[in-house]
């Protein structure tokens, strides 16, 4: 499952427990120009207590007509990637959209106009956009909110037929020591897959962390990684589990990820300043 989709799902996920009703929305008109009723529907829908569904439906005209007089264009990869998502997303999803009165037709036109955003902030705060982000900053950022790691995971219980029952603290601190003899011979040179013989069967997983948090790891355990530098190992013991936890190059080599969150990186820099910029735009698009 793709990075893009796991997001898209998780939020797919909350909009079906908070979503209620069903029927296709009532086409509307915006500058003389008649609005799907099926893209109503889904701004509808989707929209948060409190928050005004026209006001969604005039961003998305704008950011729509602003990328056409921009001259700008869809890559195909992404036009590739996005067509695995949509299809993705109906397998899932379809039939409960076609009880809204929404088709496949219009997820695929709301998914477009997302990365139609994403091109417009790119080109504005791009390096050669008007207002630009220089690439200097953009790795600060990125090294500042993003980290590439090799670990290890430990649990500090058993599991048995009747569930999970806590270790010792005796068992606890044997395991944790284990981990901090894998970390320091690590650190005095040995690789990664050399020093996890020391417990036994393990196994190695390679993972991006962020700072804004990372479902498969515990509360705080950006806070812990960022304490070890690049090369080094460390371990992270937080609740009833603890990692060996290796540090790689993020920016060069096997484990290089930049070029791949760099995008997401601008966007954490600029989006709210550029969703701001997109109210401007929507000002102009009177939804009747």
């Amino acid at each position: 499952m793709s990075k893009r989709f796991f997001s898209l799902f998780l939020v797919l996920l909350i909009l079906s427990l908070t979503f209620s009703g069903c029927g296709k929305g009532k086409a509307v008109e915006i500058n003389g120009t008649k609005i799907d009723g099926e893209i109503t529907a889904y701004f509808k829908k989707s929209a948060k207590e409190g928050e005004d569904a026209n006001r969604l439906i005039a961003r998305y005209i704008a950011v729509n007509s602003e990328f056409q007089n921009h001259t700008l264009s869809v890559p195909k990869n992404l036009r590739s990637s996005l067509s695995e998502d949509v299809n993705n997303i109906w397998h899932i999803w379809g039939g409960y959209y076609k009880g809204l009165g929404i088709s496949k037709e219009t997820i695929y036109k709301i998914e477009l106009s997302k990365i139609y955003e994403n091109l417009l902030l790119e080109e504005r705060y791009g390096k050669d956009g008007k207002f630009p982000v220089s690439e200097d900053d953009l790795k600060t950022f990125f090294r500042e909110n993003y980290a590439s790691v090799r670990f290890v995971t430990g649990y500090l219980f058993d599991i048995t037929e009747n569930g999970t029952t806590e270790m010792t603290e005796a068992q606890k601190n044997k395991l944790k020591k284990a981990f901090k003899s894998a970390a320091d011979t690590i650190n005095d040179g040995a690789s990664i897959e050399e020093s996890v013989k020391i417990l036994g069967k393990a196994e190695i997983h390679d993972a991006v962390i962020n700072s804004k948090g990372n479902d498969n790891f515990p509360d705080g355990f950006w806070n812990e990684i960022k304490k070890i530098d690049v090369g080094k190992a460390g371990v992270v013991s937080l609740g009833s589990y603890v990692f060996l936890v290796q540090k790689v190059d993020s920016e060069k080599g096997d484990y290089e990820c930049y070029s791949q969150y760099r995008s997401d990186c601008l966007y954490q820099m600029k989006g709210d300043e550029f969703s701001k910029v997109i109210d401007s735009w929507a000002e102009n698009y009177n939804v009747n």
